[in-house]
């Protein structure tokens, strides 16, 4: 199997970052392997190392973000200008996730730390060669509400505009002072 094809057997799966392992995986063969594969697809620049240890065959900070770190899913202010709420566009990508807090600040990626419990309400969107992980419009304004990602008045302003039921129902999984504020914030 040579490079061409890697990279073709690689887009054709819907993923587009890789870990060496996982690209083992892929093709079938030892992890050693795939590792001279990896570098071999940098360097002829069917592929860019993104950060130690994975590659991404697609360019778009949305499709990197959203498979850089697992699980995770676009949420707060990203997700909003995702779904067209809001019309300034974020400097950086910014998603939600169980694991530790984390900026690839060259990459312009930042990932959240939320609990498990709270970890819901998004949609895979085809994007790019790949998909991403999106934050329903609901979900994204309580999550940043909950991490004080957004204004008060730019809050009240956007849940005036979505599904109150499924906005209701987000903030009903909440416990404790997070949820009476989402609820003095947002109904």
């Amino acid at each position: 199997m040579n490079i061409y094809e890697i990279r073709d057997l690689a887009l054709k799966s819907g993923r587009a970052v890789y870990t060496a392992q996982q690209l083992a995986n892929l093709i079938n063969k030892p992890k050693s392997i795939a590792t001279v594969y990896v570098q071999r697809l940098v360097r002829k620049g069917l592929a860019k190392k993104i950060v130690r240890g994975k590659i991404s065959f697609s360019e778009d900070d949305a499709v990197i973000a959203g498979q850089l770190v697992e699980p995770s899913y676009i949420s707060f202010y990203s997700a909003l200008a995702f779904h067209r709420l809001v019309k300034q566009v974020p400097r950086n990508t910014e998603c939600a996730t169980t694991k530790r807090s984390i900026r690839y600040g060259s990459l312009g990626i930042v990932y959240h730390r939320i609990p498990p419990s709270l970890f819901y309400g998004y949609e895979r969107h085809a994007k790019a060669l790949g998909y991403v992980f999106v934050a329903e419009a609901e979900k994204a304004l309580v999550d940043s509400v909950y991490l004080n990602a957004i204004p008060r008045n730019l809050a009240k302003e956007i849940s005036s505009g979505l599904d109150m039921a499924k906005l209701k129902g987000y903030i009903g999984r909440f416990k404790g002072r997070g949820r009476k504020k989402l609820e003095r914030w947002l109904l």
